[in-house]
Formats: structure tokens, C-alpha cells, sequence
């Protein structure tokens, strides 16, 4: 956790690059819907920065059970993003650093009586990923935004622990989207 903040501090230092006075700064506060889907709590607040930047904090909790083909996975995630946003404030793109914890649990099952499926897993790792983010915000009303937003990028489990499968890395692939809404101040 505490390379999260490291790197937080490097994305806030890194936004003097959007330096300039400005006076009328806001912030929103958001809800990503589609982590409704992972039966999880999400919240989201972004502040406006000079130049048409603004830096993006988020956390998230969810549990996705994949019945008897991939068992359940739970996570809970922390997110700084740094967004360019263009002349009209409508699309975006930036970097982004995200801390996962990460658990994934699963016991094979047996069709028909005699046929296995899946694998057993018994995973818990804590990553650190990084990569691009891109979207566009659609303004409903003076004060209600809807975004989509999409992630890519790559990651890497600095502690994990796989009791059953002997992994060789800990590297993954960090793709993500989200339908963010939210309320601006």
C-alpha cells in the first residue's frame, strides 16, 4: 500500500504539468454502475485541475461468483487517474496507477456425474497496475455527468499466494471499463 501512495504523490507532482490559476475549481462525486454487478460498493471523486485536467480518485469492493465453471473472486481496488480532458471537456485520456487485493476461490465440479470442470484455485494476491484510460462524459443536467470510461494496462501481484497451482508469474493484464454517474459540485 504504501507504493500506492508513492506513486499518487508522483501522478499529483506529475499534474504541475496542468499548472496554471484557475479560480473556479469543482469536484464530483461519482458511482461506477456496472460494480453493481459485482454485488459491490463503488465511489469516485474527481477534482478539476488548470488546463483542462482534473485528478480522479476511486475505490471499489466486489464479489463475482462464476458458479461451478471459475468459482468466486473477490477484490477491492484503489485507483489514482490524471485526465486531459479536450476543449469542450467532453472526452479524456490519461494515465492511471491501481492497487488491487484480489481473492479467487474455486473447486472443480463434476457434470453428469463423471465429467470434471474447472480447476482448483485458492489465489490471493496484492498487485499494483498501471496503463491508459480514455472515455467520454456526457453532461445530463448543469450538476448530473454519465461517463463511460475505459482502462488498459499492466500489473504485477508484489505479494501472492497460490496454494494449489504453483504460479510462475505474478503479471497480469489490467483491462477495465466502467459507467460511471456522479454529481457535480
Amino acid at each position: 500500500m504504501a507504493q500506492l501512495y508513492s506513486l499518487i504523490v508522483l501522478i499529483l507532482i506529475s499534474s504541475s504539468a496542468c499548472s496554471q490559476v484557475k479560480n473556479n475549481r469543482t469536484f464530483e462525486i461519482k458511482t461506477n454502475l456496472l460494480n453493481l454487478i459485482a454485488a459491490g460498493p463503488s465511489i469516485g471523486l474527481e477534482y478539476d485541475l488548470p488546463k483542462n485536467c482534473s485528478i480522479m480518485f476511486s475505490v471499489a469492493n466486489g464479489r463475482i461468483d462464476y458458479g461451478d465453471f471459475g468459482g468466486i473472486t473477490s477484490y477491492t481496488t484503489s485507483t489514482a487517474e490524471l485526465r486531459k480532458y479536450s476543449q469542450n471537456k467532453l472526452f479524456f485520456i490519461g494515465p492511471y496507477l491501481k492497487n488491487i487485493n484480489k481473492k479467487v476461490s474455486a473447486t472443480p465440479s463434476v457434470v453428469a456425474g463423471m465429467i470434471p470442470v474447472g480447476k482448483e484455485r485458492n489465489f490471493v494476491g496484492n498487485g499494483l497496475s498501471t496503463g491508459g484510460s480514455i472515455g467520454i462524459k456526457f453532461p445530463l443536467s448543469n450538476n448530473l455527468r454519465c461517463e463511460l470510461n475505459s482502462q488498459i494496462g499492466f500489473g504485477h501481484y508484489y505479494k501472492m499466494t497460490d496454494k494449489v497451482n504453483n504460479l510462475p508469474s505474478g503479471n497480469y493484464l489490467d483491462a477495465r471499463i466502467a459507467l460511471w454517474f456522479g454529481y457535480r459540485f
